[in-house]
């Protein structure tokens, strides 16, 4: 049986949902602020100490 690995770009469970981003947070994937009106998907990241960090990231593909 074959494994498939997926990626994080469309695996469901590691964004919650599509919501906007408070102001001045960054998109982990490509480093580039967020605008106030852009849709992004919000997760969380595991930390090796303390609590998880909430995370926006653009929806589709990050701009150029």
């Amino acid at each position: 049986m074959t494994s498939k690995t997926q990626d994080q770009s469309t695996d469901a469970s590691q964004w919650e949902y599509a919501t906007y981003a408070p102001k001045g947070e960054t998109c982990p994937a490509c480093m580039k602020p967020i605008g106030s009106l852009e849709r992004v998907y919000r997760g969380s990241l595991e930390r090796q100490s303390g609590a998880p960090v909430v995370v926006y990231r653009h929806v589709g593909k990050c701009p150029v």
